[in-house]
């Protein structure tokens, strides 16, 4: 597929794609998004290996808040904890998932898997709660 065919393409989600501008997500058309997200820098924030477990945030650059204006562009997930708890942080900023990030390295740095997996039990028991999930 040629660019000028991707320049073509057009989607119900149009308004939902983002690229990294000086780690800052800035609203761009899809063909903008698929060069950018060709390099690394463009997609991962951070990655920590911490024993077994792997800490990974990236910029995903397609909004995935489908309940307000607020996207949420950015995501951190803690590979080999049990896959059933989906520990996943969807985020709106670089900050912010930097933040999430590091606390969840120090997290299991310092304590290892079962603080954070009893954080993820309340998470998920909290949205089950609320009927959302």
């Amino acid at each position: 597929m040629h660019m000028s065919e991707i320049n073509d393409i057009s989607t119900p989600i149009d308004d939902r794609f983002y690229k990294l501008v000086d780690r800052t997500p800035v609203r761009c058309t899809f063909a903008e998004f698929a060069e950018a997200m060709k390099e690394d820098a463009n997609r991962v924030v951070a990655q920590n290996m911490v024993g077994e477990w792997q800490v990974s945030s990236i910029f995903t650059g397609i909004d995935t808040n489908w309940e307000s204006d607020q996207p949420l562009l950015f995501e951190t997930v803690v590979f080999g904890l049990p896959e059933e708890l989906r520990p996943q942080w969807s985020l709106s900023t670089w900050d912010e998932a930097m933040e999430v990030h590091n606390m969840l390295v120090s997290m299991l740095t310092e304590h290892g898997a079962e603080p954070l997996l009893e954080l993820i039990r309340e998470k998920q028991a909290m949205q089950g709660e609320c009927g959302c999930c």
